[in-house]
């Protein structure tokens, strides 16, 4: 669903791993957080602000074409369970999603928001 127009509560308060995807060209951004529901909509608000901190992302999204999709919900993860489930799919990504991401140089991030 085009973020730009998904609704909050489509969205789980749960943690959980979800991606951002420029439907241009098929790039994603991995991302994890404690609340799902809380970190789609601080990235909404970012790009509705013109403020995130992704050029891509920021471009994609003002010109409707920034998906978002959640990729697994994992009720009772604690922030390592995450951030290995973000690591791994960012890992995993050449095989997963072919266009490339968006976070490359997070393949040793561990902040989970």
């Amino acid at each position: 669903m085009l973020l730009k127009f998904s609704h909050d509560d489509g969205f789980p308060k749960k943690p959980g791993v979800y991606i951002l995807e420029n439907q241009r060209n098929g790039k994603v951004y991995i991302g994890c957080t404690q609340n799902m529901r809380a970190r789609i909509a601080a990235h909404r608000s970012l790009l509705l602000s013109s403020r995130h901190y992704s050029m891509e992302l920021q471009q994609a999204f003002d010109t409707d074409r920034l998906t978002v999709k959640v990729l697994a919900v994992i009720p009772h993860a604690n922030k390592q369970l995450l951030r290995e489930s973000e690591r791994l799919l960012i890992q995993a990504s050449p095989y997963l999603f072919p266009a490339g991401i968006i976070n490359k140089k997070l393949i040793h991030y561990s902040k989970c928001k």
